[in-house]
């Protein structure tokens, strides 16, 4: 791949929208996604729903009967995270999750708590909360990528949690999404995502993570090839898989986008303010214009 030098930047008020995801039956993932998760639905057609809260779409779910789950080293979605307001609504949310279901993972991050959970298709979502900059712990001067594990504990005795959970509130937003790559040592992720396109590095695990973002120590994508360092297979159709994941930024970034990956030769398609582009393992990356 070549970038013919370019430097752009892409626009530091650039953040996630939704990711589009498919199922094998909608009726079942919509159960799961209001009831355990605490979403609502926002909008429902035949064979498709989208799934958040007011005013923002987190995932939108798209019905393909009897799909099975993808190889375990093919591109897509390692996980998507709703990020809520306080500590207080995980802890709630952990509260109630926890009450239903036996599966699930706590982890202190450092930045940020986290509930880790599997949605009926093997859809991995991080119910996550922002932890204060004074608690974070750093690698030269970038915060360090961590996964320790954290108890029940932690969570109950959060001031708050003891209050009824009525659902993931409306403040919530899609903190990042974590995405599977396929090349060894991210030697093609990296050029693509920062070269190209024009994010900054905001945290990197040696050659297997590596966190990407517009603004400091803000990370909206993480790639990882842990599931698949040496080349990974190509997702069948008709599988529960990621179709793709939208950004949110204004029509300017996006025809500037644009021009950066025609002088590079980069294929991609452009229409109405909305730039389809896929990375070097077949992520799909939807730039739209927020303004539209």
């Amino acid at each position: 791949m070549t970038t013919n030098g370019t430097t752009g930047r892409l626009d530091a008020n650039l953040t996630l929208g939704a990711v589009e995801l498919t199922v094998a039956d909608l009726d079942r993932s919509l159960d799961y996604y209001t009831r355990s998760i605490g979403l609502k639905i926002l909008d429902h057609e035949a064979g498709s729903a989208g799934v958040g809260v007011p005013g923002r779409v987190l995932a939108v779910l798209r019905e393909r009967p009897g799909a099975g789950l993808p190889p375990a080293s093919s591109p897509g979605l390692s996980h998507f995270a709703p990020q809520v307001p306080t500590s207080a609504d995980l802890a709630r949310f952990v509260k109630h999750y926890t009450a239903e279901h036996s599966e699930f993972d706590l982890v202190d991050h450092s930045v940020a708590h986290s509930c880790y959970v599997m949605d009926p298709d093997g859809h991995c979502v991080e119910v996550t909360c922002a932890r204060p900059r004074e608690e974070w712990r750093w690698q030269g001067d970038r915060p360090a990528v961590v996964a320790d594990p954290m108890e029940m504990a932690d969570f109950t005795d959060e001031p708050g949690a003891d209050k009824p959970f009525t659902g993931l509130p409306a403040g919530t937003e899609m903190g990042h999404v974590q995405l599977k790559v396929t090349d060894a040592e991210l030697k093609a992720t990296e050029p693509f995502y920062t070269d190209l396109l024009g994010f900054d590095v905001q945290g990197r695990l040696g050659n297997m993570f590596l966190a990407i973002g517009v603004t400091d120590h803000r990370a909206l994508l993480v790639l990882t090839n842990r599931f698949s360092p040496d080349g990974g297979e190509p997702v069948p159709e008709d599988t529960a898989h990621l179709v793709g994941v939208d950004m949110l930024t204004t029509a300017q970034d996006v025809r500037a986008l644009a021009e950066r990956l025609a002088a590079a030769g980069y294929p991609h398609a452009l229409s109405a303010d909305v730039l389809k582009v896929h990375d070097p393992s077949g992520n799909l990356l939807r730039f739209t214009s927020n303004t539209i």
